[in-house]
């Protein structure tokens, strides 16, 4: 992390690859894991999650960037002494992206802006399941730093999104809607991605 750090004050570089007609393949991802303890008498709460988003995108101009983003989302909670709670979910969408370059041509701010549909499966303790949907809306703003003239570190904030939540397909009017806008909505994500021009 030190020597990425460092990277970015080496001077500029033309190693951009974000002209017309260029193509990038990546992806980020997110973990999350957190535990409370002694919540209800002797038994701690933990719940954890995992998530992985590959996308592939092409420049329909210089620096921007459409494309196609997959999202998998796997993750489970409850307390320590009983069978967890588990939810899974997969999603697609749309989005675009445009790279804002500053003096040090390695290095561009991002600003993303993506639809996302999909759906899950959340399975109890009881062993009973239900079907999840969901929809989503974002305006993530962020940075990419060419760390060489192919390969670029992506880092990402979810920022200001809209989303719909449908916990059981079989139960009608249950959606739940949520915007998020602030800090508390800055869940950072991290990944890498590779220009082909």
């Amino acid at each position: 992390m030190y020597a990425i750090l460092a990277m970015m004050f080496i001077a500029p570089a033309a190693w951009a690859q974000t002209t017309q007609g260029s193509k990038s393949i990546g992806g980020g991802f997110e973990y999350y894991s957190n535990k409370q303890e002694n919540i209800y008498g002797n038994y701690d709460y933990e719940s954890s999650s995992f998530e992985i988003m590959p996308q592939v995108g092409y420049f329909i101009i210089d620096n921007l960037e459409v494309g196609v983003l997959l999202n998998y989302t796997s993750g489970k909670s409850g307390y320590t002494q009983l069978d967890p709670t588990k939810n899974s979910s997969f999603s697609v969408g749309p989005f675009a992206r445009y790279y804002k370059f500053t003096s040090n041509e390695r290095f561009a701010f991002t600003g993303t802006f993506s639809v996302s549909f999909g759906s899950g499966k959340t399975t109890y303790p009881s062993s009973s399941e239900s079907k999840t949907g969901n929809m989503g809306v974002f305006i993530s703003p962020g940075f990419t730093y060419f760390l060489s003239e192919k390969w670029g570190l992506d880092f990402q904030l979810q920022g200001i999104g809209f989303t719909s939540y449908d916990p059981n397909k079989d139960v009608d009017d249950d959606n739940s809607k949520t915007i998020t806008f602030g800090v508390s909505s800055f869940t950072p994500s991290i990944g890498f991605r590779f220009f082909i021009n």
